[in-house]
C-alpha cells in the first residue's frame, strides 16, 4: 500500500468515528489486530468492536483535528499527532493525542494510542471533591516543577 493510500486510510478510519460507524471504521483493521490505550489492550476485531462502542458511548460528537506532525506515513508504520474533541457527561473534553499504526498490507495490524488523560482528568472532573483529587495529583507530578 502506497504512503499516501495510508495515509488516506487512516483519515478515513478517523472520519468513521466522527460518524459513529463503527462497522465501517473497523474495516481499517486486520482481523487479528491490536489496539492497546490507556484502557488496556484490545484483540482482534470483536474487542475492538466493543471498546470503540464504548468510547464512542463515554466521548459524544467526537472529532479530531491534525496537530503537530499530523500523519506522518514511512512504509508499513504511520504515526498521527492529533486533538480529539468531545462531550463527556455533559463536560467539554479536549485533549491532544498520539496514534502510532503499523500495516499489514493495506490494513492495520497494530494500534497504539497514548492520550494527555490527565489534560482529559482536569476538563471532566466535576463537583468540589473529583476537583480536589484531581487537582492533588497534579500537585504531586508537578512537585518542584516550579
Amino acid at each position: 500500500m502506497a504512503e499516501n493510500k495510508k495515509e488516506i486510510a487512516i483519515r478515513d478510519y478517523v472520519d468513521a468515528l466522527e460518524k459513529k460507524d463503527v462497522d465501517r471504521a473497523l474495516t481499517f483493521f486486520t482481523d487479528n489486530a491490536t489496539w492497546t490505550n490507556s484502557e488496556g489492550t484490545f484483540k482482534g476485531k470483536e474487542e475492538i468492536r466493543n471498546y470503540t462502542l464504548w468510547m464512542l458511548e463515554a466521548v459524544k460528537d467526537l472529532t479530531f483535528t491534525d496537530d503537530g506532525i499530523g500523519i506522518v506515513v514511512d512504509g508499513n508504520k504511520a504515526v498521527y499527532q492529533h486533538i480529539f474533541e468531545g462531550l463527556n457527561e455533559g463536560n467539554r473534553i479536549k485533549a491532544r493525542s498520539i496514534c502510532t499504526y503499523q500495516f499489514d498490507g493495506d490494513k492495520c495490524n497494530q494500534h497504539f494510542t497514548t492520550t494527555d488523560r490527565l489534560s482529559m482528568a482536569k476538563q471532566a472532573a466535576t463537583g468540589p471533591f473529583a476537583r480536589m483529587a484531581v487537582n492533588a495529583i497534579v500537585k504531586r507530578i508537578e512537585k518542584g516543577l516550579r
